[in-house]
């Protein structure tokens, strides 16, 4: 081989490396486009499984306070129900009646009252920490 041949060798892998450059030069924001898509594609799925869970929970979580409630409904009922027919034994039915509303309008303000009693020192402590994000 010639110093000549080898001078022509070299010419023409720097032209195929500048036009391997070039064509790589070309396709890089096509993969770079593609490459956000998959990140992207990723990153909605994982949103996607994080809301499930979310919406899972929460759905149990207010099914089981509804039980909760009907059923302390239903026995509040009953309980106030027995309480007005042992008295009924004593009294006449619309003093028992007077008796049993009377109960259940007070126990409501009892309740009313220290659940609204409770709910200002939760805003307080939103006000505080406005950058805590509360999760489920």
């Amino acid at each position: 081989m010639t110093p000549e041949d080898g001078i022509r060798n070299q010419q023409h892998q720097v032209r195929d490396a500048a036009a391997d450059t070039a064509s790589a030069r070309s396709a890089l924001p096509g993969r770079i486009l593609e490459n956000l898509a998959h990140i992207f594609q990723l990153e909605l799925r994982l949103l996607e499984s994080r809301i499930t869970l979310s919406l899972t929970e929460m759905v149990n979580h207010a099914l089981a306070g509804l039980v909760v409630l009907f059923a302390s409904a239903v026995g509040g009922c009953c309980l106030l129900t027995a309480l007005i027919m042992v008295l009924h034994q004593w009294l006449l039915w619309w003093q028992n009646l007077a008796i049993g509303g009377g109960m259940a309008i007070a126990t409501g303000a009892i309740a009313h009252a220290s659940l609204s009693r409770s709910a200002p020192q939760a805003e307080t402590f939103v006000r505080q920490h406005p950058t805590t994000i509360y999760a489920p």
